[in-house]
Order: structure tokens, then sequence, then C-alpha cells
């Protein structure tokens, strides 16, 4: 017999051996035992989540000679033949190599016909969002009503390409992406059963590159071993997925906390000479900083869900091992690894990422400082440059330049006790807040603003074509105020907030504001709680006095009846004018 690949000698053929899926395999087998069988479900999620093998499963339990209650028996002919997929009543359609309105009319004209040696005829289409419209348009009918011998089984990894009328008329189950836990446990039987020697740092490699698919752990898996020649460790995994071991991961985050400058660029040469790839690099990284950040902060034996803590151990017993210094590295590195695929030089913006944190030791940075401080200060100190009638006039240095602090101030800064000096900066940066929305509040044009607002859906539209990130957070803003130079934004959220303030995603909207207005504009964000306290706050100030307001209302009857024919009285009846 010819060799077959793991993820078919493992296919699951029975609904206890399915894994990862037991809100599904729960809901089918009640549906069988009830004799309550639709007549078409649509199985939709990942790929390699069980979402094929539940259909053949399924296709088995109800067409099954001798069942073990819900379970097939995976010995009649009816489970043999499906099994081998040489059942002629049991259809496996790749949808997309068969799309076309022509084979779903074949199909179509087929279903009428009865079974031939079990009960129901089944349909499995794959990949069911390939079809054409015209072809869904013809399975409508039929999918609605088929007869009673026909069974439809749908699934795809792309729902929201199906029209709802399809969806409709089908029973719906989502499938998830598999624990790496439940992943590890599926592959250690694996490996046991091919009597291969493995390192369990190895298997968590492998389920942690798969992603959540069985399929793809079970091809890595067979990858590894043939690499190894049945011997699998993790350096041989890294080697097959293209990543880096976790000891080299971590002997590099060593490095970072002692900045160690040298060591840190070397690794990285060595990784890049051996053809690893900088995004990589970065996942595998921010994958390492994020387990040693739990196992930092947990007291528990077994942080990490069974993965091997023990090498981690031994960097977060480091005593410049700070949460703060790991919550910080996680956020710089994450924000790269979100941008890499945009730069041209990837390996240089990563060495710039890395020896950036790692210039900051551990104990200086503040676990007490609050983040919004950390986000808002930069933003905040652009805005002070804004204090020209003509902003555009002020060189982009100049801005850069007043945004950091003199080092005096910073010395001096860190040489105070951390929750008085995180107080204060809380304190200023509030003022500095209320003082820049004074300075635009007064410069308002509501004119020049209800044009920003004309324009703002082609100025979304333009920001989409450049970065469709930075447009997804920019949608949730509201323009609140323009003026000639600037333009304010509220939002709800604060996450939302924080993102269209970073530097690139800012960049992105300053330039399409540009281009749309046809002139240079600054773009602020802040949370719509800010602008209604600032609101109410300028309400509260520019209520007029009760001898104001009969001023008006006596200046507004004089221009309506005539000045000759008003008469103002106080409450004792003398005349005030």
């Amino acid at each position: 017999m010819s060799y077959q690949a793991l993820y078919r000698t493992w296919r699951p053929q029975s609904f206890a051996s399915l894994i990862g899926q037991p809100h599904v395999s729960q809901t089918l087998m009640n549906a069988i035992s009830a004799g309550q069988i639709a007549h078409a479900y649509l199985f939709s999620g990942p790929r390699g989540t069980g979402k094929t093998s539940m259909a053949k499963l399924f296709a088995k339990a109800v067409n099954c000679h001798h069942p073990n209650g819900v379970e097939p028996c995976n010995e009649c002919d009816a489970c043999v033949s499906i099994t081998m997929g040489t059942n002629v009543d049991v259809e496996e359609i790749d949808a997309a190599s068969n799309r076309g309105v022509d084979e779903i009319r074949e199909l179509r004209d087929k279903v009428h016909y009865a079974p031939t040696s079990v009960r129901r005829k089944v349909y499995i289409v794959d990949e069911v969002h390939m079809l054409t419209t015209e072809a869904f348009n013809a399975l409508l009918k039929t999918l609605e009503e088929p007869p009673a011998h026909v069974l439809f089984m749908l699934a795809t990894t792309e729902p929201h390409k199906i029209p709802n009328t399809i969806i409709s008329r089908c029973q719906r189950f989502d499938f998830h992406r598999i624990p790496p836990e439940t992943i590890v446990e599926r592959l250690q039987e694996v490996v046991a059963h091919q009597d291969w020697q493995c390192d369990q740092s190895a298997l968590w490699k492998v389920a942690e590159a798969a992603d959540g698919g069985m399929r793809d752990a079970l091809g890595l898996l067979e990858q590894a071993a043939a690499f190894g020649r049945g011997t699998i460790d993790e350096t041989q995994v890294a080697a097959v997925i293209g990543g880096v071991d976790t000891q080299a991961l971590l002997a590099l985050v060593a490095d970072l906390l002692d900045q160690a400058y040298l060591e840190v660029i070397q690794r990285l040469a060595g990784w890049y000479a051996a053809g690893k790839d900088a995004n990589r690099i970065a996942f595998d990284l921010l994958q390492v900083l994020r387990d040693l950040f739990i196992v930092r902060l947990s007291t528990d034996e077994n942080p990490l869900g069974g993965k091997p803590v023990a090498p981690y151990r031994a960097v977060t017993a480091r005593q410049n091992c700070q949460p703060a210094w790991l919550l910080q590295a996680v956020a710089k590195l994450g924000e790269l690894y979100t941008q890499l695929r945009y730069i041209e030089q990837p390996r240089l913006a990563l060495e710039a990422a890395l020896l950036s944190f790692a210039t900051q030791p551990a104990q200086a940075v503040s676990a007490s400082a609050p983040a919004e401080t950390a986000q808002s200060v930069a933003p905040e100190r652009v805005t002070v440059s804004v204090q020209a009638p003509a902003p555009s006039s002020v060189a982009p240095e100049t801005q850069q330049a007043s945004a950091a602090p003199p080092p005096a101030e910073v010395d001096e800064k860190q040489t105070q006790a951390p929750s008085a000096r995180s107080q204060r900066e809380q304190t200023h940066v509030a003022q500095r807040k209320r003082d820049m929305l004074e300075r635009l509040h007064r410069d308002r044009s509501e004119s020049f603003e209800g044009t920003v607002k004309s324009l703002w859906p082609d100025i979304l539209q333009a920001v989409k074509q450049n970065r469709i990130q930075t447009h997804a957070w920019l949608i949730n803003g509201e323009v609140v105020l323009a003026t000639e130079y600037a333009i304010v934004l509220s939002f709800a959220s604060r996450i939302h907030r924080e993102a269209v303030m970073k530097a690139v995603d800012r960049q992105v909207i300053e330039s399409a504001i540009q281009t749309a207005l046809q002139r240079e504009m600054q773009f602020f964000a802040l949370l719509k709680a800010d602008w209604d306290d600032f609101l109410a706050a300028e309400h509260a100030t520019q209520q007029p006095s009760v001898d104001d307001g009969q001023a008006a209302i006596v200046e507004r009857a004089k221009m309506l009846f005539g000045e000759e024919k008003v008469i103002v009285e106080d409450e004792t009846g003398s005349d005030r004018l």
C-alpha cells in the first residue's frame, strides 16, 4: 500500500475522536439520537479544523447499517465505502473547480434519483463560497426543499461570501481554532504510535505554528520527523517552519535586558544568515515576550497551560526582568510587527526597534505611570508649537524639538517619587490639553468646519486606499471642531483614539486631509468624554448674567415694537431706564 500523509491517516472516524469542536459533535449526535436530522448543514471556520471530516463522519453516521448508538461502526459496507470515497451515493464536490451553473444544474437533476446502497444520498460541497452567483441561484430551491432522501453538507472558510439566502436554508455551525494544548495531546498520540522521539517543547512549537489547525499541525510534525529521521527537537521544528527556537529567543531577551547591543545584533545577523525572515523573528519573539509576561505575573505552577515553563523562569528570575519592561517591549514590538509589511528594509527596522527598548533599563520604567499619560504626552507636546497664527510655517524639526523635554527636566523627574511624578504629569497633560482646546475653540471657523465635514467621506476613502488598518480606527471618530489649520475628532473608545494618534497612522490621516483640503493641516484626536467636559466648562463660563439677559430682551423688544413704546420697570415698579 502506498504511503498516506499523516492528516489522512489520522482523519477522525468517530465523533469521539474529532477534537476541538465539542459544540458541533454534541449537537449532531443529539440530532441523530432524536431522529431530527435537517436537510442541509453549513460548516464554516478556519482551515484544518475538521469541517470536511465532520461532514464525512455525519454521512457515515446517518447511513451506518450497524451503528454503536450514534457512532458509526466503521465496519459495514456503507461505512467502509464512505471512508474509502467509493460510495456513489455520498458525493464530495469541490466547488472551487465545479463552480459554474451547469455543474449545479446537473447536481439538481441527480438529487431526484433514489440512493442505491444507503438510506440517504449525501452531497458534501467543499469551499462552497467559490460558487458563482448563478450557481447559487440554481441551488436555492433544491437546497430549500430537497427530496427526503437527500442531505446537503456545505463547508467553507469564508462564510461572508455566501449569500444570506443560502445560509438561511441551512443549519450553520461555526468551527473554532483548536487550542494549542488540545493539539499537543493529539500530537503526543501520533508520536507514540509512530514510535518517534520528540521533545515536549517541540510539540508546543508545532502547535503554536499551526494556528489552531490540526491538519497543519500534523503536516509540520511529519515534515520535522522527516528532517530529523524520527527524532524531533525544537531546533528542527524551528528550521522547518522558518522560525527561531525558544532557547535562542530567550537568550536574545536576556541580552536586551543586559543592554548587550553587540550580542543582539550578532544574534540577528546569524538568524538572517540562516535564512530567517524579519516578520517571522518578530512573530516568534512576540510569542516569547507574551509568555514571559504571563510567567512573570502568574503565581501558578503551570501558567502556560501545560507548556514547559522552566526556560522562562530562568529569565523572569533575573532582577532586571520587570513586568513594566516586558509590557513596553510587547507594545513596541507589536506595533512594529503590524507595520513590517509596509517597510522596505524590515531587518533594519527590527534591529532599531529592539535596540530602542533595550536602551531603557527595566528600573527606569515606571509601572505606576498610567498608559494614557504615555500615549497623550507626545501628541500634546507637538501641539505646543501650534501657537502662531500660521502653524504650517512651523518646521517639522521645530515641532520635534519642542516635543522632547530638556535633559534637566528628565533628570529631575527621574529623581522624584513615581507616584508624585505620575500625578503631576497627569495634571500637566490635562492642563495642556485644555489650553490647546481653548486656543482651537477661539480660532474655530464654522464655515470651514462645514467644508471639512462635507469632504470627510473623501478623506476616509483616501485613508482606506493608503492604509486600511488606519481607516478601521478612523471611521469611529467624529469631526467636532475645525480651524484654518487644525481638525479635532472625538472618539468614544480610548483604543480608537490612541490608535489614530500613533505616528504612522497620524501621518497617513494628515496626508489625506492635506490632499482633500489643498492645505497643510494638523490632526488631533481626543476622547468624547473630554470634549463633552470641555464644552460643559465653556458653556458655564459663557452663561450671561441676569442683567445681561434682561438687557438683551429689552434691546430685542425695542427693535420689534419701537423704542418709544417700551417701558422697563424693576420689581418695585420704578423705571430703570
